[in-house]
């Protein structure tokens, strides 16, 4: 891949997705365009159309259009031209332009997606196999932390306590009576491979069991269904190298006030959450919510970013650990930034050893 003729690092933002996630990837997408050191960037953007799946190079310019609300954060329908893959060549970026190939000169690649396609390792496995330098995780570690399933089971090889999980690859495989003597009730049903909080529930009796996971279903080909907990959520940032140097940010917290955390509570309900950082933890609550963010990491062989969710078991204080979110959200208010700048590290500079680890590797 060719590399820029002057001083600045030249990186492509890479945000949308075919993905129900899509609007929340271009929110972020414009946050990390946004926030990106022009003194030391040059910052191209690409938004992936959420119907076709097509490259939309945008260049420099605007890329979205909105309201002033994040459900209206939409690519433009103009003023884009096609970018395509070509392997084999030493720019393996080029934009379509009047049926002319135009290389772009690219350093390294910041990709800003979430869903199935985006965050699963699909699209990191595509950049590898050209060659393409990213930021964050590989196809290994987006493909393993996607997977609630998988990640549950790695984190328990190294000590890492988790909550009680059922795994269901097909609607045929669920057994109310089993659920209940297994779990109990309330418990959560949710998408094995998803984010955003999309098709998940709560689920109080075994009546309304059936229609959750038939929900569940639509969002992933496979559901998991947890052990409800009356817990606090701890949610804390990583940022390193699983074969290196591995940071752990103060720990934050969402305090729900619906029902729990839903996509509403996330990002369309101003009121939906609370969101508290750092927050006020125990010493042994914290040290512990540390060393099990710091383990899933590496034993999920990540690099670059995570953010790793815990729960805090209000009756005896257990702490367990809940997912991973390889692609965490971006914008200024989401908790992996907030975290970090909350420890010490503002937004432009977490993004400066985003891109330092991503070219390092």
């Amino acid at each position: 891949m060719k590399k820029s003729t002057n001083n600045k690092i030249n990186v492509l933002v890479l945000c949308g997705g075919v993905s129900p996630e899509h609007v929340i990837s271009v929110v972020s997408g414009a946050s990390v365009a946004q926030h990106l050191d022009r003194s030391k960037y040059n910052v191209y953007v690409v938004g992936i159309g959420k119907e076709k799946g097509e490259w939309r190079y945008y260049g420099e310019s605007k890329f979205y259009d909105d309201n002033g609300t994040i459900d209206s954060h939409l690519l433009k329908k103009t003023g884009w031209k096609e970018l395509v893959i070509v392997p084999g060549r030493e720019c393996v970026f080029c934009v379509v332009d009047d049926n002319k190939l135009k290389e772009l000169d690219i350093d390294i690649v910041f990709p800003v997606v979430h869903g199935e396609n985006c965050e699963d390792g699909t699209l990191q496995g595509l950049l590898e196999v050209v060659g393409a330098p990213i930021v964050g995780c590989d196809t290994l570690s987006s493909a393993m932390g996607m997977d609630k399933d998988v990640t549950k089971i790695l984190a328990i090889t190294s000590n890492v306590q988790v909550t009680p999980w059922v795994y269901l690859k097909g609607i045929n495989e669920l057994n109310e009576i089993l659920i209940e003597k297994k779990l109990g009730f309330p418990v959560f049903v949710k998408p094995n491979a998803a984010g955003s909080s999309f098709g998940i529930h709560k689920v109080k009796d075994k009546k309304n069991l059936i229609g959750a996971v038939k929900d569940a279903f639509k969002y992933s080909k496979a559901v998991i269904i947890e052990k409800g907990i009356n817990a606090r959520e701890i949610e804390v940032a990583v940022l390193g190298k699983w074969n290196g140097e591995v940071k752990v940010s103060l720990p934050g917290e969402i305090v729900p006030l619906r029902e729990f955390y839903d996509y509403e509570a996330k990002y369309v309900d101003k009121k939906g959450a609370d969101l508290i950082a750092p927050t006020t933890l125990k010493k042994k609550e914290k040290e512990l919510i540390t060393e099990y963010a710091e383990k899933v990491f590496r034993i999920l062989r990540c690099s670059g970013m995570a953010r790793v969710d815990f729960f805090i078991d209000r009756d005896t204080s257990e702490v367990y650990f809940n997912e991973i979110n390889t692609i965490p959200g971006f914008t200024v208010i989401s908790m992996y930034p907030k975290l970090w700048s909350e420890s010490g590290l503002p937004y432009s500079a977490l993004l400066d050893e985003l891109i330092k680890i991503g070219k390092e590797r």
